[in-house]
């Protein structure tokens, strides 16, 4: 028998779409791990939402003290379902069941807190993670007394992550019965982190509880736009290599590579730590500054040369937005904020800039951006108001980057469309 005939007869019996394969969006930890989708039924749902149910594979290798690699498949059943309105209050939000094999996590750790589940008995074994920079109070109201029983409730297995407004639930593979159950569960998580969203929306709260990026303050990065001054650049990268030759001058750059190089090499010590013992005890004390010092010096190349291209490259980029927000009469908003007061809106991706403004042809609205053209997943939108309507595009660069010249196209062609008639 298929290993995908449960979805099948699953989609028989409730009247769905089965297909035998597809692709799911790339959101969350579990639906970036280049996993293969085994069969999808799309509709609307067990439980009353629409998403898709889908069978999900994935390998990872692990290697042993000894090298020797052994290969791990992870095989789930998932229901993935679209949350637009959570996108400014909750940008990631993981939980894992004592049973689950989902991470936990939304995204990527470095940006995750640990939730607090009240030391629920139901819960021993469980993790939950949430976005750093979400509000402490939207989280309490999300995960009431009621959501977190109903959690202890839950299977074991069960786990779930929430990424840019794509909620992905899911069990290891099941079938039959089963589905229903996972379908509902789905169901249920979507209603409730929909639920909350509309709730700040309808209350007039949004502004207060959105999300804050963490890192969005960066004074390195405001010093070099104030010290540098560049001719208004016509595209993304103009002023890259300008960024460059300023961060390569500051002394600061060179410390930063110093540290972090010689953290790298106090760390290696640890596992090494038979070389320079031995060098100690026979008294080679210039031997062993002399490794010591090529291994800092080694690292600190890197580290500063890495460090020159990801800031040259960020802080060009933020020029070239600021200018073209400028130029255009339009500020730029907090793009997390943007996404919280305009969850009527539905927006249909997670923003990375957003300016708010005069539109071609008349009217005010935003002009929000996801990536830089150079990635299939790039998308433009322009949103009219805090309700929509959204008109948006994939974002397409020319090799040399994004250009105003792009942008004006983009910008003329979906304020057009968004003030076109709404087919009755």
């Amino acid at each position: 028998m298929s290993s995908s005939r449960p979805l099948e007869a699953f989609a028989e019996e409730h009247r769905l779409t089965y297909r035998s394969g597809g692709s799911l969006p790339p959101h969350g930890h579990l639906l970036t791990r280049g996993g293969q989708v085994e069969g999808l039924v799309e509709g609307t749902l067990p439980g009353g939402v629409e998403g898709t149910l889908a069978y999900y594979t994935y390998t990872y290798e692990t290697t042993d003290s000894e090298g020797h690699s052994t290969t791990h498949t992870r095989r789930f059943a998932i229901v993935v379902t679209s949350v637009p309105q959570s996108i400014g209050f909750m940008p990631s939000l993981g939980f894992h069941g004592a049973e689950s094999e989902m991470s936990g996590i939304g995204a990527g750790l470095e940006q995750m807190v640990q939730v607090d589940l009240d030391g629920h008995a139901g819960l021993k074994g469980s993790r939950c993670y949430r976005y750093e920079g979400a509000s402490e109070t939207w989280t309490r109201r999300l995960f009431s007394p009621a959501l977190i029983d109903w959690l202890a409730r839950s299977e074991a297995e069960l786990g779930f992550e929430l990424a840019d407004g794509v909620l992905t639930t899911g069990r290891r593979r099941i079938g039959g019965d089963l589905l229903v159950g996972l379908c509902e569960e789905a169901a249920h998580l979507t209603e409730a982190i929909a639920a909350e969203s509309d709730e700040d929306s309808n209350t007039g709260v949004a502004a207060g509880d959105a999300a804050k990026d963490p890192d969005a303050n960066d004074p390195r990065m405001e010093e070099a736009l104030r010290a540098i001054a560049v001719d208004p650049p016509e595209s993304i990268g103009a002023a890259e290599r300008v960024f460059r030759r300023h961060l390569a001058r500051s002394p600061r750059t060179l410390i930063r590579a110093l540290s972090y190089a010689t953290a790298i090499t106090l760390l290696l010590n640890i596992p090494g730590a038979a070389i320079p013992i031995l060098l100690a005890a026979a008294g080679s004390w210039g031997a062993l500054a002399a490794i010591e010092g090529g291994l800092i010096a080694i690292f600190a190349f890197f580290v500063f040369r890495k460090d020159l291209r990801a800031s040259g490259r960020k802080y060009a980029a933020e020029a070239f937005w600021r200018n073209y927000a400028e130029r255009r009469g339009m500020k730029l908003e907090e793009p997390l904020r943007f996404a919280a007061t305009h969850a009527d809106a539905k927006l249909p991706f997670r923003p990375d800039r957003v300016l708010t403004g005069p539109l071609p042809g008349g009217g005010e609205g935003s002009f929000c951006i996801y990536g830089d053209g150079s990635k299939r997943a790039d998308r433009v939108a322009v949103v009219a108001g805090p309700a929509g309507p959204v008109a948006e595009s994939e974002l397409e660069a020319e090799p040399q980057g994004l250009t105003t010249k792009d942008l004006g196209t983009y910008l003329e062609q979906l304020a057009g469309e968004d003030r076109e008639p709404s087919p009755a």
